[in-house]
């Protein structure tokens, strides 16, 4: 370890690394710092402007939520007022002054509709412009116990759209600031003001029976959601359905301006409201999909009305945006209100409260709907046309099942919104239909991205969908849709324009409102409309995607639903891909890093167990090696070349670069394959023995010793080189260019040198191709020692191919390992255990590199093939790194 780390550390690219890293830490300290200071002396600077507490400056107790408390000095006019209503709500107030104030509801009511609206407890969430209306109108209309909850204080931007508030109430709670001002009207109304913010834990409390005056425990008989945001709007109507308590909820009044199109109706149908729907997504993931009244607009959006407005670029620079928020997931964003709309929705809701506390009979019939036989007729009618017009393209077609990606709504839209309800052609009134304006260059065909997935699907577009009675619609198909006939060669110019005219706001109609089929994919759903964050880009504003719209279509069991709904919601989705992408990550991971990582390991452990050598009948190397006469097994260097002082022990040739002198008692050993890797091997053997260097005997050395010899006794010395194939013949010429002398020199170089003790790395052997592990050097099989690569797992069968077993420096590393910490146990001190474990130098295997193990030092990397030549530099103490060189290439691998 302490090798690796020198090597590392007189690394050059380790050295910039480490300065870019530092510098960088420097930098950002520096950054941080100044921030810091910047913080701390803006705050400085505004705890100094707080003025103290004296006359002019009063301390006042805020809520958790940082708004003014409910404790607020009243004016003398609010303190009678407060007066009057303590004694009347105590009983002393004439009923004659309140059935006469309520005398006209009274008559509209009966005696006993508005004794139980008078008797009834009702709950209103949510003060601000549609709460305070529906509270105030349900005060004066005789309501006399009603719980106000809101944890917000009336603003100056407030004051457009809230019912009582005025300028004195800005900075007040909204809650108090509504009892103030039923008091001065509604004397005798109880009221319990709760300044609080609505959540699901706090349900049970908020939503308790009444417990003020001399009647308590009574339930609430309504509840009104007046939320405005989406989380706790979903908890309070999660809580009320489930605990069976009346409730009506709002939909969003903002950016809305058209009366006429505020309506009631079951969330279930409130297809047209963003809010709603994603109201309704989510309390549908609750198992809540009916049940629930709502208020909500069929407006469209359209060019130039108001939107929700983007946040100022500024405040993204200054960072941390969600702050802005009044608390965190609330909206930061500014939301366009109309003052009167949300008056329009309280009174709604107020309405929609007190006829069904009194049991006064009502039923929402708007004049729309009553057009809902007229919709249905004229979308069965364009069924039909585009039926006729495919089987004209392709009698044989079986259209049954066929779709349009059209809906009753959207028909409705198109004759009441866009042709004003008279054809385009003529202004007429009647018998209308909707008639394709223009035939389609493709065709009226099945289409076929959808028919592959077994639906059939006719693309018709609002945007080509002209309103005209059905006389006119006789012509139309005629002539253009099926005559081949233009429609500028059947109409004038004056229709031509209004058409077009018309055409273009129902394209504009189709983008802002209908997702078609084509395009679902990259719309946004309609849930990031509404949810209380912040958002960059007013353009990103889209509408829902097919999956949505299908959804909330769906009318299969409610198990089925629950399901549809949970796999169309956005958050589900994002949910399934994180899943999917840590679930790919995790296989590719295992199966790639992790499995054969532990197997590898596994095999390891079991390569050197006993009971594994048992079942082989034994270990290689364990019983009678064969024996070589021709070359030296074993050599011990001098004990005096050994490193101490500033001698060296190279391992590798780089003379120059490690600065190598003889007379210092540096030393060289070379690991093998001295001759036949190269250009001139001859002058390979001259340079090792003028440095008087050290060699173990390679499998080159082997093979060309074993050829000279051979050559010498078969006398081929100056045979003709036709006669042999290319490896012959290089081999040859190698043995012929090596003089006795040299030959005698590699003769002697040993299979295995024993370098001997060196600190921190054990005995230290050079081999040139590898070692058994766990067997003796005596007992080592000197062929495969100059050849091996791999090692059988269960027989320990040295070969010198890798694909035939484990690489034998994992093995051997392995061993090593094992074998030190069991002398660990018995031997103390570190060193002690280090001492008795063995390092092998070795060449040999160019393909895998330079490979640096804990307990095998890999050299050989590929200096022939222009790769480098590298040496292992062992100093006084046992330190070592790794030099190496550029080299030229000779040969190809």
């Amino acid at each position: 370890m302490s090798s690796w780390l020198q090597r590392q550390a007189g690394s050059h690219n380790v050295q910039l690394a480490a300065a870019a890293v530092l510098s960088g830490a420097a930098v950002a300290a520096g950054i941080f710092g100044f921030q810091s200071y910047q913080r701390r002396e803006a705050v400085e600077r505004l705890k100094k402007s707080i003025p103290g507490i004296d006359e002019r400056h009063h301390a006042e107790v805020l809520t958790e939520y940082g708004t003014a408390g409910p404790l607020q000095k009243l004016s003398p006019e609010d303190e009678r007022s407060a007066a009057l209503a303590r004694r009347a709500q105590q009983g002393d107030y004439d009923e004659d002054l309140i059935l006469e104030q309520l005398a006209r509801n009274r008559v509209f009511l009966t005696d006993d509709g508005l004794a139980k609206l008078r008797s009834s407890f009702i709950v209103v969430v949510g003060c601000g412009g549609v709460g305070s209306h529906a509270t105030v109108a349900l005060a004066r209309s005789g309501v006399s116990k009603i719980r106000l909850i809101d944890f917000d204080q009336v603003t100056l931007s407030s004051l457009n759209r809230h019912a009582v508030a005025t300028l004195a109430d800005v900075g007040t709670p909204k809650v108090q600031c509504i009892r103030r001002r039923l008091e001065q009207i509604v004397p005798w109304v109880q009221l319990d003001c709760r300044n609080e913010l609505y959540g699901a834990d706090v349900s049970d409390r908020l939503l308790a029976p009444w417990s003020l005056g001399r009647v308590t425990g009574q339930k609430p008989d309504y509840v009104i959601d007046c939320i405005d945001n989406i989380d706790s709007k979903v908890e309070l109507l999660q809580y009320c359905h489930s605990n069976k308590i009346p409730v009506i909820s709002s939909m969003g009044a903002g950016c809305k301006s058209d009366p006429t199109c505020i309506g009631v109706a079951d969330i279930s149908a409130s297809t047209e409201d963003p809010l709603s729907r994603a109201t309704r997504r989510r309390l549908r993931l609750l198992g809540v999909s009916t049940g629930i009244p709502v208020v909500f607009s069929t407006e469209k959006p359209g060019p130039g009305k108001a939107s929700l407005l983007p946040l100022p670029e500024e405040e993204f620079a200054k960072g941390k945006v969600g702050e802005l928020g009044v608390l965190p997931d609330f909206r930061v964003r500014i939301l366009p209100v109309l003052g009167t709309m949300p008056a329009v929705f309280g009174y709604t809701i107020a309405n929609h409260v007190i006829c069904h506390v009194s049991n006064y009979p009502i039923d929402y019939s708007l004049a729309s709907k009553g057009k809902d036989g007229v919709n249905d007729t004229v979308f069965n009618q364009l069924r039909g046309l585009i039926e006729r017009l495919v089987r004209a393209e392709d009698g044989n077609l079986q259209l049954q099942g066929m779709r349009l990606p059209l809906s009753r709504d959207d028909v409705g839209y198109m004759l009441d919104e866009i042709w004003r309800g008279r054809s385009a052609i003529s202004g007429l009134p009647s018998r209308l239909a909707l008639v394709p304006w223009e035939r389609p260059a493709t065709g009226f065909r099945i289409d076929p991205q959808w028919e592959r997935e077994g639906q059939k699907l006719v693309r018709v577009g609002v945007q080509n969908l002209v309103c005209m009675t059905k006389e006119e619609s006789a012509r139309h198909e005629r002539e253009v849709l099926r005559g081949g006939k233009r429609v500028e060669d059947v109409y004038d110019e004056k229709q031509l324009q209004s058409v077009r005219a018309r055409l273009k706001e129902a394209e504009i109609y189709e983008r802002n409102r209908v997702p078609q089929a084509s395009s679902c994919i990259g719309r946004r759903p309609l849930i990031d409309y509404v949810k209380n964050s912040w958002d960059s880009s007013s353009s990103q504003r889209r509408t829902s995607s097919i999956s949505s719209s299908s959804s909330s279509e769906f009318h299969g069991p409610q198990s089925a639903r629950h399901i549809l709904s949970m796999i169309s919601a956005p958050k589900f989705r994002r949910y399934l891909i994180v899943y999917v992408i840590l679930v790919v990550s995790f296989y590719f991971g295992w199966n790639s890093y992790l499995q054969p990582m532990l197997e590898e390991r596994a095999g390891l452990v079991r390569a050197l167990d006993v009971a594994t050598m048992n079942q082989a009948g034994g270990w290689f190397g364990t019983n009678t090696r064969p024996e070589f006469a021709d070359m030296v097994p074993i050599r011990s260097l001098d004990p005096a070349l050994l490193p101490a002082s500033e001698k060296a022990v190279l391992v590798e040739r780089l003379l120059e670069k490690v600065s190598f002198n003889r007379e210092n008692g540096d030393h060289l050993v070379f690991t093998g394959d001295l001759i036949h890797k190269g250009p001139d091997s001859s002058g390979v053997v001259d340079i090792a023995r003028g440095l008087q260097a050290s060699c173990v005997r390679g499998n080159h050395e082997d093979r060309i010793l074993l050829l000279r010899s051979q050559m010498k006794i078969d006398n081929t010395f100056n045979n003709p080189e036709k006669d042999y194939n290319q490896i012959d013949i290089s081999q040859r010429k190698v043995a012929r260019e090596l003089s006795d002398e040299q030959a005698l020199w590699l003769q002697q170089c040993p299979v295995i040198l024993k370098i001997g003790q060196v600190s921190g790395m054990g005995d230290v052997v050079v081999v040139h191709g590898g070692l058994v592990p766990g067997v003796n050097l005596d007992r080592q099989d000197l062929s495969s020692v100059m050849t091996m690569r791999s090692i059988d797992s269960e027989t320990h069968v040295p070969s010198a191919k890798k694909e035939d077993g484990l690489l034998w420096t994992k093995l051997f590393n392995k061993y090593q390992e094992l074998l030190s910490e069991h002398i660990a146990k018995s031997v103390s001190g570190v060193y002690g255990a280090v001492s008795r474990t063995t390092t092998v130098v070795y060449g040999h295997d160019s393909s895998t590199s330079l490979n640096i193990q804990r307990y095998t030092k890999g050299l050989d990397s590929g200096c022939v093939y222009g790769r480098k030549l590298s040496a292992l530099v062992i100093e006084n103490g046992g330190k070592n790194k790794i030099v190496q060189v550029k080299c030229n290439k000779y040969m190809n691998p």
